[in-house]
């Protein structure tokens, strides 16, 4: 007996559906290609439970008869082709003929479809691949899709899915990339009511951008116009200081295609090289026109892959394009000052931060900023004013020296602009008592009041209080952290934060992970918020922070997460150690020294500097002549 079976329709049905259509944002991507391939100038997207439970897509395009519109939910029946040689240049963005005979398979499909010549319009109603209901309807011109109950016969698929606003973001992913790449058409997304998204579709990017982005990254971006051997690049790339932590604000089209191409992604970004920090990623918005023969897209069934008959000039002519644009402007950043609302002027006196000459804290998103006017830096008043002999560093003549004497210390200057809105005593070691001491010290006292000078077991010894303190404080969170979360600090003035739609519904699926990291946010007036951070934290870097952990949460990268865990980690220890120009007692001076002495083969802060150096005596003596 063979073992070669022949699959029933139902089944083969559930197969082509498993490959186009895997999720609710799946669906969308099938119904808005056929819509903007019938000609549509204004289409709506609404869905419901993320999509699962109820979604629809309407357009106002040509329209269908009752005949195809029966036929439609056929496998491979399509209009878009009709040889083989058609394959070979495809000018329309569906041309498989699988989707809606696919969408039909497993789920409950209402179509409405009327062409502008005909009075009366046509419904047809589907369900697990089954014609149920065929009749006329008064509609309005156009299609609209009406799609129920997904994967509700096939339970495999359904349990694959994620929670409801995570698949909501993946719609509205799907749909910020077709406002993108059709600026001319007029996009509306609603979840559960509530508008996502809405374009005027006036052909003009920077209002799709505006639309998908916001404001701050519609203003942030450079034209994009650039033609080589007919390849034309068209759009828009963002300026440095719109880039992000990841690559969600990038988008590639070919002939309004959305696709994801690892050479393109290359090009662009090579053409930023030496432009961005590490760990940034350009904002860019392209659109490649070419001949349609040249590029093959019948690769896989969801038809994000292309293949190009010559790559190396496609990735030519993004690059010249992105690198032309990026050179035709001036990069530097132009710093805009202005006065601060009086109700927001923080009262506190600029003696208390060594200050003279008009630096005025101003409180703004939880953290305190500082306006700058002409100022000279002052020692601090409460430290006696002395002399300072400067010392050239003895040259390294034995082993016995741990490190060469490169002291730098920090000058005297007002808190951080981007320090949290909380002003805390400077933190002082733990005194230690002097019983337990494992070590021979004798505390000689504080150079700079930054650094300890003391002998311990016959060698002088050189402390940076302020990167002693660090690492040990950086060693107790890491001990902490083994067994809890970082506490997140609440912040007076929540921080506006613009993240996209599929961003959103990721911090709405991994909170709970988030909050663990110390991070919080809420949505206010369709607006959203970051409402804690983890304590301390440098504003600059919170959104950057937010963002490339929610990645790295839906990617399941758990390097990233660690590696981000260990920065916050540092950052902690930093903010919480005590600083340079911070008198000690001798007490405190000793208690440090111990605790230093008693980390295993450590003597640098979290960030690589050194914590002490040692001179021993006889290198002393040979400086100053005693001995040869």
């Amino acid at each position: 007996m063979g073992v070669i079976n022949q699959l029933s329709a139902d089944i083969a049905n559930k197969i082509a559906a498993g490959e186009v259509v895997e999720r609710p944002g799946s669906v969308v991507k099938e119904l808005v290609e056929n819509a903007i391939d019938a000609g549509a100038d204004v289409i709506t997207v609404e869905i419901e439970g993320g999509g699962t439970t109820f979604l629809r897509v309407t357009d106002n395009g040509c329209g269908m008869t009752a005949e195809d519109a029966e036929l439609c939910f056929s496998r491979h029946a399509t209009s878009k082709i009709k040889s083989a040689s058609d394959l070979e240049a495809i000018y329309t963005l569906g041309f498989r003929g699988e989707a809606l005979s696919s969408i039909g398979a497993v789920s409950s499909v209402e179509l409405f479809t009327k062409r502008k010549e005909d009075s009366q319009g046509t419904k047809i109603v589907f369900q697990g691949g089954a014609l149920l209901e065929k009749g006329e309807a008064g509609t309005a011109d156009g299609t609209s899709i009406i799609i129920r109950d997904l994967f509700y016969n096939t339970p495999a698929r359904m349990k694959f899915l994620k929670k409801d606003a995570t698949e909501a973001g993946y719609v509205a992913d799907i749909m910020s990339r077709f406002i993108l790449a059709h600026p001319e058409i007029s996009f509306r997304l609603t979840r559960d009511s509530k508008e996502v998204y809405f374009t005027p579709g006036d052909s003009s990017l920077q209002n799709a951008l505006y639309s998908v982005y916001g404001r701050d990254y519609a203003k942030g971006v450079i034209d994009v116009d650039y033609e080589l051997d007919g390849i034309r690049v068209t759009g828009a790339v963002g300026k440095s200081e719109v880039a992000r932590a990841n690559r969600t604000y990038q988008s590639f089209f070919v002939n309004r295609r959305y696709i994801k191409s690892p050479a393109i992604t290359r090009a662009v970004e090579d053409a930023y090289k030496n432009q961005l920090m590490v760990g940034k990623f350009p904002m860019a918005v392209l659109n490649i026109e070419l001949d349609p023969a040249s590029i093959d897209i019948n690769v896989h069934p969801t038809k994000l892959e292309v293949k190009f008959s010559n790559d190396q000039q496609v990735f030519l002519a993004v690059h010249h394009a992105v690198k032309n644009a990026l050179y035709s402007i001036n990069q530097v950043p132009e710093i805009v000052r202005s006065e601060p609302p009086k109700e927001d002027v923080f009262s506190l006196p600029k003696e208390a931060f060594g200050w003279e000459g008009g630096k005025t804290p101003v409180q703004k998103g939880g953290f305190v900023h500082y306006e700058h006017k002409a100022f000279t830096p002052q020692k601090p008043t409460q430290a006696p004013k002395r002399q300072e002999t400067v010392f050239s560093a003895p040259p390294k003549r034995s082993e016995e020296i741990a490190f060469d004497f490169k002291p730098q210390p920090e000058n005297v200057s007002a808190p951080s602009n981007d320090a949290p809105l909380i002003f805390n005593e400077a933190p002082t070691p733990p005194v230690m008592g002097i019983e337990k001491l494992p070590h021979d010290i004798r505390v000689i006292g504080q150079l700079f009041s930054t650094y300890i000078l003391a002998e311990i077991d016959g060698k002088l010894a050189i402390i940076d209080q302020h990167a002693a303190h660090e690492r040990l404080k950086f060693e107790e969170l890491k001990k902490e952290l083994a067994n809890r979360s970082i506490t997140p600090q609440y912040l007076i003035a929540p921080i506006p934060a613009e993240i996209s739609p599929l961003e959103l519904s990721l911090f709405e699926e991994y909170s709970d992970k988030m909050s663990a990291l110390g991070f919080d946010g809420e949505v206010r007036n369709d607006e959203f918020f970051i409402t804690a951070v983890p304590s301390p934290m440098d504003e600059e870097k919170v959104l950057s922070t937010f963002c490339e952990l929610l990645t790295a949460f839906s990617e399941n990268r758990q390097e990233v997460i660690d590696s981000t865990k260990e920065r916050l980690t540092h950052t902690i220890a930093c903010k919480a150690a005590i600083k340079a120009n911070h008198n000690l007692s001798k007490d405190e001076m000793l208690s440090l020294i111990s605790q230093v002495l008693a980390l295993k083969n450590i003597n640098t802060c979290p960030h690589g500097r050194p914590i002490m150096i040692t001179m021993s005596k006889t290198e002393i003596e040979k400086e100053f002549g005693r001995i040869q």
